[in-house]
């Protein structure tokens, strides 16, 4: 019985925990995109599986990053009943990460940690303010959902070496498989299942030979897909992959730092604008306790280590070297996983929790984090709120000051957005969709010899950038240069075919032009590509 109230306790408390982000807006940080931006794929159930064929925000060119479907999906099956409204995108955040916290407890007895120990570390998850972003920011659930997965595989993983029977690895590899196309991290989960044999299973290790060609079957499945998505399977070279790995590994001390103290936290941390005071630190307080330690399960302690290395080495990996790399809190949620079985392996910090003498202190610690998490989901209520604490938190970061800027403009404060702009070229010149930001101000001002000058500085940066091209349209058009409006218009497309205002453009144009044949071209591609007939 205890054991089912302790499964109701943590659904209780996240229920609670966030309540208030049910009632929080988008934040304009990728949730746009994401979502408002693409309501016309993801509200037509018809898309399902072209959801497998797209990169996740539906850039169609080299630059392609982030092959991510399963995260579309979740977003296709919130938008039949949300649309554009926010209510349940956030719902799902929250019971994702509630249902990643009962997983976690799971996966935690399953590998033999005390009841006791496993609850509590849970409960440390679910209210861990570090965690706050992958629940109260949308786009966070792509961790916990490849947490979810990832624990499932694990778990069903243990059970077909526990009792051999074939359902459990059957839905092995349907957990695999939904992880490796809900992130790419998950390719590492074949390694962690040998490791996990290996120290754990070692009798079990014939059981390796079966388990390998699933892994084979659907990492080239995988392997075709996201090739086939994105057109550049890798669009950083081995070399560039390292130099950004040792380039940004001070940022394991800025993680660190999170985990034990969370109090310096922020929507969009940089390496410049944090300390990592908290993470040596952090560190050091680690060390003192392995340290005094009499004793240490080396199976769990090892697993647990490569766990957290591993899983969050990747994210140090950044796809555009130019662009200031911002080391998001929700990226430690699966790494976070490791850390906390190193923690399990130490004796002394089990013998702490399982003793009801320390029992005051755990749960202090334990609201006092939930405390920390409930003020600062407030920092992603809506756009404006998260682009003023970016910018306050992350003062060096030309992200922030851009962001910042479109949401000024957004509320009709003009010259503040232009300041912030500007702001965000002098840390870096080459800022993407800056140019492109500044050219849309001149345009709504007439200013369109000074609007196509920042238009064409934004191609330079950015050239296959569709709301640069489409607006260098806009302002040819109005200065008459018709065919150079046109052209640009139909690379647009070209980049981005369901860009539904430069079909409507071109419709316009040719039924002026009494083009009748063009116009119901581009007025039927309109209509291909999600655009709506109006009455």
């Amino acid at each position: 019985m205890k054991k089912r109230s302790n499964y109701f306790l943590i659904f209780l408390i996240g229920v609670i925990l966030y309540l208030p982000s049910l009632f929080f807006n988008f934040s304009f940080f990728d949730d746009n995109v994401l979502i408002l931006d693409n309501l016309y794929f993801l509200k037509n159930l018809g898309n399902f599986f072209k959801a497998f064929q797209i990169e996740v925000f539906h850039i169609n060119n080299f630059s392609a990053a982030y092959y991510r479907p399963i995260l579309t999906l979740s977003f296709m099956f919130d938008a039949q009943i949300s649309g554009q409204y926010p209510f349940f995108y956030h719902l799902s955040n929250v019971l994702y990460h509630i249902a990643a916290s009962l997983l976690f407890y799971l996966f935690l007895k399953k590998i033999k940690i005390e009841e006791k120990a496993s609850f509590l570390l849970a409960l440390i998850f679910l209210v861990h303010p570090v965690l706050t972003q992958a629940v109260s920011w949308i786009p966070g659930r792509n961790d916990s959902l490849l947490m979810i997965f990832t624990l499932a595989t694990f778990i069903f993983l243990i059970e077909y070496l526990e009792k051999r029977k074939i359902a459990n690895l059957i839905f092995y590899f349907l957990f695999f498989f939904l992880a490796l196309f809900t992130k790419e991290n998950a390719i590492l989960i074949p390694f962690f299942s040998i490791l996990l044999i290996f120290l754990f299973y070692q009798e079990k290790k014939n059981y390796l030979a079966e388990i390998f060609f699933g892994w084979w079957g659907i990492g080239f499945f995988w392997f075709i897909a996201r090739q086939n998505a994105l057109k550049n399977f890798f669009y950083l070279s081995p070399s560039e992959m390292f130099s950004a790995l040792i380039f940004n590994f001070p940022a394991l001390f800025l993680y660190l730092g999170k985990i034990f103290f969370p109090f310096n936290l922020s929507v969009l941390p940089t390496l410049k604008d944090s300390t990592l005071f908290w993470g040596f630190l952090a560190l050091l307080v680690f060390i003192l306790i392995l340290w005094r330690s009499k004793k240490i399960n080396f199976e769990l302690f090892v697993f647990g280590f490569f766990w957290f290395l591993f899983f969050l080495f990747p994210n140090f990996i950044r796809p555009n070297p130019k662009i200031t790399a911002d080391f998001l809190e929700h990226r430690i949620y699966l790494p976070l996983v490791g850390f906390f079985i190193v923690l399990s392996s130490v004796e002394r910090l089990k013998n702490f929790l399982a003793d009801k003498k320390n029992n005051f202190f755990v749960y202090f610690l334990i609201i006092l984090f939930a405390v920390i998490t409930f003020f600062h989901q407030f920092n992603f209520k809506d756009r404006l709120t998260f682009w003023q604490k970016a910018v306050s938190s992350s003062p060096s970061s030309p992200l922030a000051h851009r962001n910042f800027g479109a949401m000024l403009y957004f509320d009709g404060k003009i010259k503040e957005a232009e300041k912030e702009y500007k702001k965000s070229l002098e840390i870096n010149p080459g800022e993407p969709m800056v140019n492109n930001n500044l050219g849309v101000i001149y345009l709504k001002q007439k200013n369109f010899k000074q609007a196509i000058s920042y238009f064409e500085k934004e191609l330079k940066i950015n050239p296959n950038y569709d709301n640069a091209l489409f607006n260098l349209g806009l302002a040819y058009y109005q200065i008459g240069e018709k065919e150079k409006a046109l052209s640009f218009w139909k690379k647009t497309i070209e980049v981005n075919p369901y860009y539904l205002d430069a079909y409507k453009n071109l419709t316009n144009h040719y039924l002026l032009e009494k083009d009748i044949n063009q116009a119901n071209f581009y007025f039927n591609l309109y209509l291909k590509n999600g655009g709506e007939m109006k009455e």
